[in-house]
C-alpha cells in the first residue's frame, strides 16, 4: 500500500477509533456495562444516541454538547481522538503497510486509553489490562509468520512480557518491604506484561530500553510534582510506562542500529 493511501486511511480510522475511546475512558472506571459503551451512551445522562458513537463529531457539530441532552462534553473528547490519530500516523511511519502495523495500532490505542484513565482516576482497570495481555499473547502468533523465525519471535515476545512484568513485580514488593508503603500499583505490573510482549516482538533488548525510558520520565515527573506541591505526593506511573514504551517502539530502528542489531 502506498503512503498516499496509507496515511489518509490511518488518519480517518485513527480519528474515528479515538472518538470511541473516550466512551471507554469515561465508562470503564464507572463500571458501566460494555453494551452501554458500544451503544454510544451519553456520559451525562447515559441515554444511547447514535451520533454519540463518534463523540468527536458530536463535540464539533453540537458545539461541545451531547447530541441527546445538550449537556456539555469535555474538551478531552477531541483531544483523545486527535491523540489517537497522531499515534496511528506515527505507527504507520514506523511500520509502513506491514501486517505487524495492526498490532501496534491496537497497542497505542490501549496505551492512550489506560494513560488517560490512570492520570484521571489513578487506576489501571482489570477490564482493560487483562484482555489486552491475553489478546497480545495470542496476536503475536499469527503476526510472527511474516518473519524468518516465527517460533523465535513468539518466544522472545512472550519471555519479554513475563520479564517486564516480573521485574516490576519485584520492584513493587521490594519497595513495600523497604519503605513500608506502596510504590507503583498492581495495575502497572499487569500493563507491563502487554508492554513487554510488543517491545520484545521487535527485539527483547527494547524491554530494557523501555524500562529506562519509563523510569527517566517517571523520575522527571516525580521531581516536578515534589517541586510544585512541595511534598512527596503520589502520582500515577502508568502514563509514563506507556509513553516510554511508545517512544522506544517508534525509535526502535535507530536504537537497535546504535547497538549493532539489525
Amino acid at each position: 500500500m502506498s503512503d498516499a493511501v496509507l496515511y489518509p486511511l490511518l488518519a480517518i480510522a485513527g480519528l474515528t477509533v479515538g472518538s470511541m475511546l473516550d466512551l471507554v475512558i469515561i465508562g470503564v472506571p464507572e463500571g458501566r456495562p460494555i453494551g452501554a459503551l458500544i451503544s454510544g451512551s451519553c456520559p451525562a445522562d447515559q441515554h444511547p444516541a447514535h451520533r454519540n458513537k463518534v463523540p468527536v463529531l458530536v463535540w464539533v457539530l453540537s458545539r461541545g454538547r451531547c447530541a441527546n441532552c445538550g449537556e456539555p462534553l469535555s474538551a478531552a473528547v477531541p483531544l483523545v481522538a486527535i491523540s489517537n490519530m497522531v499515534f496511528w500516523l506515527l505507527a504507520g511511519w514506523r511500520f509502513g503497510s506491514e501486517w505487524i502495523l495492526i498490532g501496534y495500532l491496537g497497542l497505542f490505542s490501549v496505551l492512550l486509553t489506560l494513560s488517560v484513565i490512570d492520570a484521571k482516576w489513578s487506576i489501571l482497570p482489570n477490564r482493560i489490562t487483562y484482555p489486552s495481555a491475553i489478546v497480545s499473547f495470542v496476536a503475536v502468533v499469527p503476526l510472527s509468520f511474516a518473519h524468518a523465525d516465527p517460533l523465535g519471535k513468539v518466544l522472545g515476545s512472550w519471555v519479554s512480557g513475563l520479564a517486564y512484568a516480573g521485574f516490576l513485580w519485584f520492584l513493587l514488593v521490594f519497595w513495600k518491604r523497604v519503605m513500608g508503603r506502596d510504590g507503583m500499583g498492581g495495575g502497572d505490573v499487569k500493563l507491563a506484561l502487554t508492554l513487554g510482549i510488543w517491545l520484545g516482538f521487535i527485539h527483547p533488548v527494547l524491554v530494557v530500553l523501555g524500562v529506562l525510558a519509563a523510569s527517566l520520565l517517571g523520575t522527571i515527573v516525580g521531581l516536578l510534582v515534589i517541586i510544585v506541591t512541595r511534598r512527596n505526593a503520589a502520582f500515577p506511573f502508568g502514563p509514563w510506562l506507556a509513553l516510554g514504551t511508545a517512544m522506544v517502539i517508534l525509535g526502535s530502528r535507530p536504537l537497535l542500529a546504535f547497538y549493532g542489531i539489525s
